[in-house]
């Protein structure tokens, strides 16, 4: 019989894809750090505002890493599109400092972020 999508998740027929995370990740292992852009799309079942059937993401792979490195790059990525957006959109900054329902003191939050390590600990420092 046919396929009633009035009662599937998405409610009508739709396809979804992998992440090009599995191409990538034999691309490391020849070119080094290699990453991914674009959107990811998840069929789980959840009505919370946590959890999306579509987004974007950025997925880096790189060959031959451990943990700290991992954690580094993390560290590094964020630093630096914090950077760019203090060089380069400072009207945005501005406005979400000063309006209403802004957060008074954002670029000078954004700023510690890049003064400052990252503070390192393991799970069960986090837990404790």
């Amino acid at each position: 019989g046919a396929v009633d999508y009035t009662k599937d998740f998405f409610g009508q027929r739709v396809n979804l894809t992998v992440s090009g995370q599995l191409n990538v990740e034999t691309h490391a292992c020849a070119l080094g750090d290699v990453y991914t852009f674009g959107p990811t799309f998840r069929a789980e079942y959840s009505f919370t505002s946590r959890h999306l059937s579509e987004f974007w993401m950025i997925e880096p792979e790189i060959a031959f890493a451990d943990l700290t490195d991992d954690i580094n790059l993390a560290e590094d990525y964020l630093k630096y599109c914090v950077q760019y957006a203090l060089e380069n959109c400072a009207a945005d900054l501005d406005f979400f400092e000063n309006s209403p329902h802004g957060e008074k003191g954002l670029k000078d939050r954004l700023k510690n972020v890049l003064q400052n390590p990252f503070k390192r600990l393991t799970y069960t420092e986090a837990i404790e």
